[in-house]
C-alpha cells in the first residue's frame, strides 16, 4: 500500500513591520519595569532617610551604637541627641544595663553636677532617687510586697504599721529580748544551722523587729549630736526596715562587736552564703551613694530566695533591685 506523505503544516510568518511593533511593545515594557525599579529605590531611600538610624548615623553615631539608642529612647529623647554633639558619655549612659528611659533628663541633670562620677554611679543614684538628697522625697512602702517591700530614706512606714507574723526569738540564738517575721526565723535557723556545721560559728540576733516608738527614741539618741550624724548612721522612724520585721542585725557568739564581727571568718561566709536563705547584705561596703548609710556588716535584710540570688549574681543592692525590677 502507498502512504501519502503528510503535507507539513505552513509556518507562521510574520511581517517585519508586526515584529518591529512587537519588540518596540517589549523594550517599552522592560524600560517601565526598570524605571519603576528605580523609583521604589528612591522612594525607599528617601523614607530611609527620614529614619532615625539614618539621622544618627548621619550624625556621627555608629550603627551599632544607633540600634542601642532607638532601642532604648523614645522620639523626643532621640530629636535631643540630634541637637547636641554626638558625645561619648551620651552613649555610655543609654547603654548602661540599669539605664530607665523615663529618668533620661534626671540623669542629664544629675551627671552635669557630678562630673566625677561614672554612668554607672549616675544611673543608680538617679534610680534610687539619692539624686535628690536624704529624706527630700517620700513615697509610702508598699507593704502589700511582703518580703520585696523597700523601705530606706524616701520609702516610709506609718507609725501605727505593726507587722503580723511575729515570732519572739529564743535566748540561744539572740541577744536580749527580740522579735522577727515567722518565716524569716525559719530561714535564720538554717542558716545559723549551717554556718555552726560549716565554719563551727554560733550566729546571733542582736536586732529584729523594733517598732516606730522604738525607732523615734533610738533615732533621737543620736539626734543628741546633731540632724547629720543621727541621719548618717540611724534611720528616722518610718524609714527604718527594722519596722518590717524583715531585717535582722547579726553577729556571732565568738564576735559580739561590731568591729571585730565586721573582720571576722562569719561575716565572710554570711556575705557569701546568706542568698542562699533569702537574705542580702543590705548597706554593703562601697555603696553608701546609693543606700544612704555606711557599710553595716551585720545588718542583713530578707528578701526571699529568688530576688537574693538575683541581687547576689548582678552585685546589685536592694534599692537598685527594687527601682529597676518593682518599681521600673
Amino acid at each position: 500500500m502507498a502512504y501519502k506523505k503528510k503535507k507539513a503544516k505552513p509556518k507562521i510568518r510574520l511581517k517585519s513591520s508586526a515584529k518591529r511593533v512587537i519588540i518596540f511593545i517589549l523594550f517599552f515594557l522592560a524600560v517601565g519595569i526598570y524605571a519603576h525599579n528605580q523609583l521604589r529605590e528612591i522612594n525607599a531611600e528617601y523614607a530611609y532617610q527620614k529614619t532615625y538610624e539614618y539621622k544618627l548615623v548621619q550624625h556621627g553615631y555608629t550603627l551599632e551604637q544607633t540600634q542601642i539608642l532607638i532601642s532604648k529612647l523614645d522620639d523626643k529623647q532621640l530629636d535631643f541627641l540630634l541637637g547636641v554633639d554626638p558625645e561619648d558619655f551620651l552613649y555610655d549612659l543609654v547603654k548602661e544595663k540599669y539605664f530607665m528611659g523615663k529618668n533620661f533628663d534626671a540623669y542629664l541633670s544629675y551627671r552635669n553636677s557630678h562630673l566625677s562620677y561614672n554612668m554607672e554611679t549616675v544611673v543608680a543614684s538617679v534610680n534610687v532617687h539619692a539624686n535628690n538628697g536624704w529624706y527630700n522625697v517620700s513615697y509610702d512602702a508598699n507593704t502589700s510586697l511582703n518580703e520585696k517591700v523597700l523601705v530606706n530614706k524616701f520609702y516610709h512606714l506609718g507609725e501605727d504599721f505593726v507587722p503580723s507574723d511575729l515570732v519572739k526569738v529564743p535566748l540561744s540564738v539572740a541577744y536580749g529580748e527580740n522579735y522577727i517575721n515567722s518565716t524569716v526565723f525559719d530561714q535564720f535557723m538554717k542558716m545559723h544551722d549551717d554556718a555552726k556545721s560549716q565554719i563551727n560559728v554560733d550566729l546571733m540576733i542582736t536586732s529584729g523587729y523594733r517598732s516606730y516608738q522604738d525607732q523615734f527614741a533610738s533615732y533621737d539618741m543620736y539626734k543628741r549630736r546633731g540632724q547629720d550624724y543621727a541621719d548618717a548612721y540611724a534611720a528616722r522612724p518610718g524609714y527604718s526596715e527594722h519596722q518590717t520585721a524583715l531585717a535582722l542585725d547579726i553577729v556571732s557568739l565568738q564576735h559580739t562587736g561590731s568591729k571585730a564581727f565586721s573582720e571576722s571568718e562569719e561575716a565572710q561566709w554570711l556575705k557569701d552564703n546568706c542568698y542562699k536563705y533569702g537574705f542580702i547584705l543590705r548597706y554593703p561596703e562601697g555603696k553608701e551613694i546609693i543606700t544612704g548609710f555606711g557599710y553595716e556588716a551585720w545588718h542583713y535584710r530578707y528578701v526571699g530566695t529568688d530576688v537574693a540570688k538575683k541581687i547576689h549574681d548582678e552585685d546589685i543592692t536592694f534599692d537598685e533591685y527594687y527601682a529597676f525590677y518593682i518599681e521600673k
